[in-house]
């Protein structure tokens, strides 16, 4: 029972089937980027939601408060008292923060 496998019947089925295949490749990429999409909104949501470990716990940039030296902060403070066009710039630059 030996079966004839030729380059010349594979084409021949080939050609035959490509019409049937050509029918479904527009609905086989739809599902394809579907799918892609489904997987990008559930990886998304998963990610969202993720506690973080324990060895990660206190190691979070956000509960670093940067610490301001008492000296620098009475300095400014007496600058600002001093000279009326610097406690001008500081009440403008408290009134609109980010005007130039």
């Amino acid at each position: 029972m030996k079966k004839d496998i030729s380059f010349a019947s594979i084409k021949i089925k080939l050609q035959a089937a490509l019409p049937k295949i050509y029918q479904h490749v527009n609905f086989a990429a739809v599902i394809i980027i579907l799918l892609v999409f489904i997987f990008t909104v559930w990886r998304i949501s998963q990610l969202a939601s993720a506690e973080p470990s324990p060895d990660q716990e206190g190691t979070s940039d956000v509960t670093n408060v940067p610490k301001v030296d008492p000296k620098a902060l009475s300095q400014v403070t007496q600058l600002e008292n001093n000279s009326p066009q610097v406690h001008a710039l500081f009440n403008q630059a408290r009134n609109n923060p980010f005007g130039e």
